[in-house]
């Protein structure tokens, strides 16, 4: 276990030291993927079909807001619809505008979902976004991905009706085109199945994630995986083209992956939890605190001995001055110093002159006084 929260604080910390580059480059891919999805079950307009407009659009969805970048998905959308259909296409017009609006209002942040749907739609595992829009998210991003179910359902059944027939500018042939679209829109069981069981697994795994109960989180994950399950294998006996298997596996990719989301995000030591109370002049405040778990890794200092020190290296051309005249002044100092010692060993060395051993008294005298004058009295 203390290897795994290692583990996730390293790619954590790697997360935040390169943050914005691994986003640009996960909404370049994501770009790829959904403009990959225009040109396969759309492609009627053939400038935007190519690879070089598709890295071209990729790379300006990369590193613009989000916001932005679902607005230039619809758009690459709509010109695809006004070129199979100007009339039919004014449809899928006005759903973006209005779910666009919505969207803006109630969740600016989680658009990512709306272009996400379609996307795992293509690899049938569009069954895993209620779970992950949950876990990263909250209730709101129900909205974006029932937006994102509707406006695939538009276009499928807008090519519908274009294959019946362009109504040109037949007021009569116009409204049959788009009485035929709402109706099938409408009667469509899938779509309904889809936005009313992401939008109960949405709820349930918010409502139980929020409860005071030990690895909620988890719990509501494992909840919301079942539910997702049953309702979706509920539907797919009545709904041609759901295949159960398929639910169950896009369900258990979703149920894993808002795991990790989740135990990366944030991990709790439930074994020390305490529970706190405490009051001021309005209030009394019953509190449960839990404490995160956050392990680093211990940092080596490697020594080593019995191995000599590395010459430094040579100085290459342009070497800064500071370095030259540290070189110039340690010169100096050096010859310096052997000048001030050549001139000390030259020096005399002063010498204290020999007393000669006194052998007669008389040749003393001690402050005046004279020996000889003592003699002679």
């Amino acid at each position: 276990m203390t290897n795994l929260l290692v583990l996730k604080e390293k790619v954590v910390g790697f997360y935040k030291n390169f943050e914005y580059p691994i986003q640009i480059v996960g909404k370049f891919i994501l770009a790829m993927l959904a403009f990959n999805y225009i040109n396969n079950d759309l492609g009627y307009f053939e400038a935007l079909t190519g690879m070089v407009p598709m890295l071209f659009l990729s790379v300006i969805c990369a590193v613009v807001p989000v916001a932005i970048f679902v607005l230039i998905f619809a758009l690459v959308v709509l010109l695809h619809l006004f070129k199979l259909s100007m009339v039919l296409s004014a449809v899928a017009l006005v759903v973006f505008l209005l779910f666009y609006f919505i969207y803006l209002k109630f969740a600016p942040d989680q658009g990512i979902l709306i272009i996400l749907y379609p996307v795992l739609a293509q690899f049938n595992l569009h069954y895993m976004i209620p779970l992950v829009g949950a876990m990263a998210f909250n209730p709101f991003a129900a909205l974006p991905i029932a937006f994102g179910v509707i406006f695939m359902k538009v276009i499928g059944y807008l090519q519908e009706a274009a294959s019946l027939g362009d109504p040109g500018t037949d007021v009569k042939e116009i409204m049959t085109s788009y009485q035929y679209i709402f109706d099938k829109l409408f009667a469509d069981k899938e779509m309904v199945a889809y936005i009313v069981v992401f939008t109960l697994v949405i709820l349930i795994v918010y409502g139980i994630s929020r409860l005071a109960v030990d690895y909620s989180w988890y719990i509501a994950i494992g909840v919301g995986t079942l539910v997702n399950v049953i309702g979706l294998a509920i539907q797919a006996s009545g709904i041609e083209g759901m295949s159960v298997v398929m639910v169950v596996i896009g369900s258990v990719i979703g149920g894993l992956l808002a795991a990790v989301i989740q135990f990366m995000g944030c991990t709790l030591d439930y074994a020390r939890k305490e529970s706190l109370q405490f009051e001021d002049d309005d209030y009394y405040y019953y509190v449960k605190a839990v404490p995160k778990i956050q392990i680093t890794q211990a940092e080596r200092t490697v020594k080593t001995y019995g191995k000599k020190p590395k010459k430094a290296k040579k100085s290459k051309k342009g070497s800064s001055d500071a370095e030259e005249m540290t070189v110039v002044e340690e010169s100096s100092r050096k010859a310096k110093k052997q000048e001030r010692q050549v001139y000390e060993d030259l020096e005399p060395a002063k010498t204290v002159p020999e007393q000669k051993p006194v052998s007669d008294f008389d040749e003393l005298s001690f402050d005046g006084f004279d020996f000889d004058e003592l003699d002679q009295k």
